[in-house]
């Protein structure tokens, strides 16, 4: 049974991250167009830093001056100013509280700031990235979609975005926060007794060996969660995008036993970078025991081992505060670092897709392509999809303008590819030139050739929106007069009427709710409406009953009025008319000529159409 390794990303390198530094550089650039939002930031960070920082204190200054008090011990400078010397325990410690309580308010609101800026910031950031992810997959050529599902590039516009904008949004402020009061308190704790201090700073070198060690570990670990919630994107995509089939086949059972397979390693790459951070945080945990119980014996014994005592009870008590909220960041950077191992793993997929080069792109000196005739020329045109493996080789023909060619031949002889050539969705290799009217394709700008090409495929794809916006599609500033014109030139303006809200009636994805032959005839207006020099129809008629064929046909020649026009046929009875007939087999062109040539000539062309012909006087017998 196929498992979660069929499905393609843009790279195999799971176990080779990209550098954490360089990812994190060009994350923090997206910062910069909010520097002003960013320096109120800091001001608020620093602010709230210094009010926690003051809370441990005035505690240690409560304990020593007004509920221990001893004679021999001055008060603080900045208390004298504020209290007389005769002033009353009890009142000096209502005042002493009421800073405390002031601290805490001011530090609540400076807190409540820095989040909402940075959800500000967060929230247009995701928007950026999210806007140049969906850019990028619209740039890139078709030959990067052959390569790469659908569903893993939704999960890179979607998924991780999300983990960047849950950092952003205020893991950023909680680890900058963190990482100034751990400065703060080691500046606190220095000032205030350096000797307790080392005691504390004692288990430092334990917990750098311990972060590393764990973090070496959940970096490769949150790369495969990103990896595998992507294959899990992917797996739903396209059991949605094919639930007909599914249902058709009875494949209910066996596709739900590979998603839960695909599922599963998403489940255990989750649990395994989960188990590693969870170990973390409990290491810890009693590391700072550890480190309170260095301070509470070393405090003790400064305090009765000397005469007089080298600590006070006060400054034991806020040194115990201290250690308390040191590790408490360190815990909490544990927890966010387990949000910025995800969040980096996201970032290296999305600059991943970002950095991609598409295949086809214009070149530097590209011109735009005035109005054409819709004279086409193929010269010696040769292309492969995969090395020493040619799909079309050397085919050679010219379409004078407003000429009708016809492209024949068994499936997969390469009559698709030759049209998809011309419209630069794969380009070709020089020695071979595609020209129209004289112009290298590839010496123009793909919009300037794409806007003169008009396309209309076998699998038509209608947009979620309004029919008049599907065939409005083909020409934006089109008016709802040439809209409805485009329509009737098609033949669909009949049944549109008759939905139940005629052109402003919402289709559904990808238009199921009108049936195979409606939703052509809204392309065929579509393309009508753009109003094209060169009009590509390729098996246009090939999946609809006869009678919607007919319809099909007749709004067809008035589309190939005036046009030059590349019709690749499934259905020889429809390509009779065409100037030219052009029949490729293994690769190659084999017979060209009119319908009536080619069938004098007896050759391939021949003995397909007489195939058609004895399975239609076949059907007519049944």
């Amino acid at each position: 049974m196929p498992g979660p390794t069929r499905h393609r990303g843009l790279s195999d390198k799971q176990d080779r991250p990209a550098d954490t530094g360089k990812t994190l550089r060009r994350l923090l650039g997206y910062f910069v167009p909010f520097r002003a939002f960013l320096w109120i930031v800091g001001i608020l960070l620093v602010l709230s830093t210094l009010l926690k920082m003051a809370a441990p204190y005035l505690t240690g200054v409560a304990v020593d001056h007004f509920i221990a008090s001893t004679p021999d011990r001055s008060p603080p400078a900045w208390l004298a100013w504020i209290l007389p010397p005769d002033t009353a325990r009890t009142t000096g410690l209502t005042v002493t509280m009421i800073i405390l309580l002031a601290a805490h308010l001011l530090d609540f609101g400076a807190t409540s700031g820095q989040f909402y800026l940075m959800a500000i910031i967060g929230q247009r950031i995701l928007l950026t990235l999210r806007t140049q992810v969906f850019q990028q997959i619209q740039t890139l050529s078709l030959r990067f979609f052959d390569q790469h599902e659908a569903g893993d590039l939704m999960s890179r516009l979607v998924n991780d975005t999300e983990v960047i904008s849950q950092v952003f949004n205020g893991g950023i402020i909680r680890l900058l926060g963190m990482s100034l009061s751990l400065v703060g308190i080691l500046v606190s704790m220095l000032s205030l007794n350096w000797r307790l201090a080392l005691a504390s700073f004692s288990i430092l070198p334990v917990i750098a060996v311990v972060t590393v060690a764990f973090s070496r570990r959940a970096r490769r670990a949150f790369r495969r969660t990103r990896e595998t919630i992507g294959q899990v994107s992917a797996e739903l995509q396209e059991n949605i995008a094919a639930v007909r089939e599914v249902q058709a086949f009875s494949r209910v059972r066996e596709n739900l036993a590979e998603f839960q397979e695909v599922n599963a390693a998403n489940r255990d790459a989750n649990i395994q970078a989960q188990s590693i951070m969870s170990a973390f945080s409990p290491a810890l945990d009693v590391l700072s025991t550890v480190a309170l119980a260095v301070v509470a014996g070393y405090g003790g014994y400064l305090a009765l081992r000397f005469t007089p005592p080298l600590v006070s009870v006060g400054e034991i008590v806020a040194f115990l505060l201290y250690v308390r909220r040191f590790y408490e960041p360190v815990r909490m950077i544990a927890g966010l670092y387990t949000q910025l191992q995800s969040a980096i793993a996201g970032a290296e997929r999305i600059f991943e897709l970002l950095d991609t080069p598409p295949a086809i792109v214009d070149a530097p000196d590209a011109i735009v392509l005035p109005p054409v005739q819709g004279h086409v020329e193929f010269d010696h045109v040769s292309f492969e999809y995969e090395r020493g493996k040619p799909v079309v080789d050397g085919i050679c023909f010219e379409a004078q303008p407003g000429q009708t060619i016809a492209l024949v031949g068994p499936t997969g002889a390469g009559k698709t590819t030759l049209v998809s050539l011309l419209v630069r969705f794969y380009d070709v290799e020089r020695p071979s030139v595609i020209r129209i009217d004289g112009h290298d394709i590839r010496t123009v700008t793909q919009e300037s050739l794409r806007r003169q090409i008009g396309v209309v495929l076998q699998d038509t794809f209608l947009f979620s929106g309004t029919v008049l916006e599907n065939i409005r599609y083909g020409r934006l500033d089109a008016t709802d007069e040439a809209v409805v014109s485009a329509a009737k030139l098609a033949n669909a303006d009949q049944f549109i009427t008759r939905l139940p809200e005629g052109y402003q009636t919402l289709l559904g994805e990808r238009g199921h709710n009108l049936s195979q032959g409606q939703r052509q005839m809204i392309s065929i207006a579509r393309a009508v409406l753009a109003q094209p020099r060169v009009l590509i129809l390729d098996e246009a008629t090939s999946s609809v009953d006869t009678r919607t064929e007919k319809l099909i046909q007749a709004a067809l020649d008035h589309l190939l009025t005036g046009r030059t026009s590349l019709v690749i046929a499934h259905r020889l009875s429809t390509i009779q008319n065409a100037d030219q007939v052009i029949v490729i087999d293994d690769n190659r062109i084999i017979e060209r000529g009119t319908h009536k040539e080619l069938m004098q000539a007896q050759g391939l062309y021949h003995d397909l159409y007489q195939s058609q012909f004895r399975r239609q006087m076949s059907h007519g017998v049944e």
